[in-house]
Order: structure tokens, then sequence, then C-alpha cells
């Protein structure tokens, strides 16, 4: 009796189910959004594939601003199982909806909205284009969003396709507005999107070589309450958590108080080589960094972290170089790099060089008459009274510098016909725009955690 029961159940939601034109016919007939997400909802991936019996394109029939809401169950559909032939069809056709669709009919259906990133997506890998998503992308959320400080589910695959175009500086605009909003009503999010969010923008601040930024957002992701088990994403945070602190601090920065109990202590557990750099940190010792590093290659490889890895030695290297100032004065550069270890004179004349110039270390470099580098360090009172000297003799080297330079352009023909014409045009240059060179301090981090 309960068979032919479930049979009958069975065969009614079949009758119940629509063809694609009855799909259509009711679209068309203006009904309400409701009744729309009722009727889509009951259509198979491949009647949304499919065509009219008239042999009509659904597309071609609906509107995507009066139907902005059907128009996306099709065109996300067809985007998602495109192939290299239609691809690019079809991305200008999703490209156009995403700059026309009503925001309101697409919100009061926001569960659905994520269709768009999953299209996105996939037509980026089938064309071989990951840059043409982005901008497409940025434009979704910034039409379906009403508030810029809101969570959408289009956040998280956005900075992730970013991160595959190794487009570092694309989605900063969109990171740096704090997340002040979570409404899982009117957003299709959860915690794995949340998650994902703050782990790809911590990427993403890294490769933009702003650690601390990248900090906040890696302590986000790793303190987030869960009821279930740690995540993944949670662990992979962890591990970039500890390189990056060793990086800007040279120590493991604390977690937040309200961090979930006992995240920590299984991270910690998974993190074991990442640990042991935290250890020679503790120990200053270079040559233990040197063997963890080479034991655990293959794992940090593995977690695509070799990049921060080698970040992380530099750091060492000028945690050493500070501590050497306590000890001495006057130092041979070969002699330094001795002690230092793992690092030849020329590599250490270059990280000295980088240290003066932010400040980091106070010191100065000459050569001997035996032409042997030598490094000098400075204690701060010093410094100060040879930053006053240094001014003062600056400052008597411009003024006569200045003064033979006006008198040379003064009798320069050149410069007087230069002078006569900015003179007719109200003094004004043509200004010159250049791009800076960009290199990135972090691997490519694709990883999909589902």
């Amino acid at each position: 009796m309960q068979k032919a029961e479930l049979t009958t159940e069975k065969t009614s939601k079949v009758k119940e189910q629509p063809s694609i034109d009855e799909a259509i016919a009711l679209i068309i007939s203006g009904q309400s959004n409701s009744e729309n997400v009722t009727t889509l909802d009951t259509l198979t991936p491949a009647q949304l594939l499919t065509y009219t019996s008239d042999g009509l394109d659904p597309l071609t029939v609906l509107n995507p601003i009066t139907h902005s809401l059907p128009y996306l169950y099709f065109i996300g559909a067809r985007s998602q199982d495109a192939t290299a032939s239609n691809g690019k069809h079809l991305f200008e056709m999703l490209r156009h909806f995403i700059q026309t669709f009503d925001p309101e009919k697409i919100q009061a259906a926001s569960g659905h909205f994520s269709i768009i990133g999953k299209a996105l997506l996939h037509l980026a890998k089938v064309l071989k284009q990951p840059l043409l998503p982005l901008q497409s992308f940025k434009i979704a959320i910034e039409r379906f969003s009403s508030n810029q400080h809101t969570l959408t589910s289009l956040h998280a695959p956005f900075i992730r396709a970013c991160i595959l175009a190794k487009q570092y500086r694309f989605p900063l605009e969109l990171l740096n507005q704090d997340i002040e909003i979570l409404d899982t009503t009117k957003n299709e999010i959860n915690i794995q999107s949340f998650l994902e969010y703050y782990y790809y923008g911590a990427i993403v601040y890294i490769g933009n070589l702003n650690y601390d930024r990248a900090l906040d957002f890696l302590s986000i992701a790793i303190s987030v309450p869960t009821q279930k088990a740690i995540s993944a994403i949670q662990v992979a945070a962890y591990k970039k958590f500890v390189l990056a602190s060793l990086i800007i601090d040279g120590q493991v920065r604390t977690l937040p108080k309200y961090t979930a109990q006992g995240v920590e202590k299984v991270c910690k557990t998974q993190a074991t080589p990442y640990l042991s750099l935290v250890k020679a940190f503790t120990e200053t010792d270079i040559n233990m960094f040197h063997d963890v590093a080479t034991k655990n290659s293959a794992i940090f490889e593995s977690d695509k972290h070799i990049g921060l890895v080698k970040q992380c030695l530099q750091s060492l290297r000028r945690k050493i170089i500070k501590e050497l100032t306590k000890v001495y004065i006057t130092v041979g550069l070969n002699e330094m790099a001795d002690k230092i270890g793992g690092v030849t004179p020329q590599e250490l004349e270059l990280i000295l060089i980088e240290m003066i110039n932010q400040n980091q270390v106070l010191a100065t470099m000459s050569i001997t008459e035996q032409n042997v580098k030598m490094v000098h360090f400075i204690d701060q009172e010093d410094n100060n009274q040879i930053n006053l000297e240094d001014r003062i003799f600056n400052i008597a080297a411009i003024n006569e510098r200045v003064s033979m330079m006006n008198k040379l352009e003064g009798l320069n023909r050149d410069f007087q016909t230069k002078y006569m014409t900015l003179s007719a045009n109200g003094g004004q240059l043509a200004s010159t725009s250049y791009d800076e060179d960009f290199d990135i301090a972090v691997d490519d981090d694709s990883k999909i955690f589902s």
C-alpha cells in the first residue's frame, strides 16, 4: 500500500512540473516574483538549457530588466554549462544582464544572487581569461547591495577571482570597507562564505605587503565561533597568521580573547612545522630556521607558503641585525655576514641599506683605505647630533648648488625660451603619469574550500 502511494505521489510531482513553454508563458504573463521562483525551481538543469518547442531561445524572449530573476536562472545555467566555443557570447549576455538587471527584483529573491558568481568563475575558466570577470563582479556587487558595508554572496568569489587573476590591487576598494552588516535574510551567506571572504581578503593584503590588515582579517577568520568541527579554512588561516606575524613582528601575535574554545589548540596541532619556525625566531637561530625550512619544504610548498617563508627568513635576518647593534659600535661587513650566517656580504649590504632607509636601524657604512667595508651603528643621542650637523651641511651645499644653477640657467638660451613659453601659457606644464612595478610577496593561492 505504501509503495502504491509513493508511486502516485511521484507521478503527481512529475505532472506538476511545467514544460519550458509553460514556464515561459507563466513568466511573461506577469506573475509575482515569488511565483516565478516556485515555477523556476521546478525546472531541471536540462530544461534551463533547452529552447522552446518553437525553437526560441528563452534569453531572446525574456527581458533582463522586467524579467530579471527568470533571466538570471537561464543565463546562469547556460554560463555554468559554457564551453570555449560559446563562452564568449554567453559572457557578453551575462555582462549585459549584470549592467541592466532590476536590483529590487533580484533582492527579493537574494538567495539566487550567487548564481552570478558561479557563472562568472566558470566562464573565466573555460575561456582561460582570468581577468575577464573582475569588472562584472564589481558592478554586480555595487548594483545589488545598497550598503557597501554589507557582506554579499559575491564578495568571496570576487576576491578569489582577483587572486586567480593575480590582481591584488583591484579589490582593495571593496576590502577597505569594513563589513558591518551580516543579513542572511537578504544575502545567501553562511559561515563558509564568511570565512572565505576574510581568508581570501587576507591573501590580497599580503600581496600588497599590508601585513597588519592581513593579520586583522586572519584573526577574524580564526576566531569566528563555529558549532561544528574546526574548518579547514581556519587551519589554513592560522598558518598564514603565524607567518605574517613573524614577518612584521618577529613573534606570533596573540589571538583575540573571544576566539572559540579549542580553535587555537587544534590549529597549533596541525601547524607544527610553522611553530618550529617560531622557535627559531625565539632563539634567534638562523641555522635552526634553515633546518626547519629545509626539512618541511614539501609541506610549505604544498600549502603554497614558500614565498612567505622566504619573507620570514628576511625578517629573522633583520632581527639579528638589530640585536647586533646592541653588541657592536663598528663591525666589518664580512664579519657581520659570518655572524648572521646564511647571507653573503653583498646580500647583507642590500638589507642594511633598506633597513637604514626605513629607519629600522641607525647606521652608516664606509670603506677603509684597505678597501674593507665597515658598518657603524649609531646611538640615538649621537644620531640627533649627526642629524643636526648633516642638515646644516646639506642646507649649505644645496644653497651653493642652487646659486650655481641659477647662474648657468640664466645664461642658457633654451631655458630662456622655455621660460618665455611657460609665462605665455600661464606656467602650465603637461603632467606625466606612470605605472610602477608591483612585486607581490605571496604565492598563488587559488585553493577552493568545500
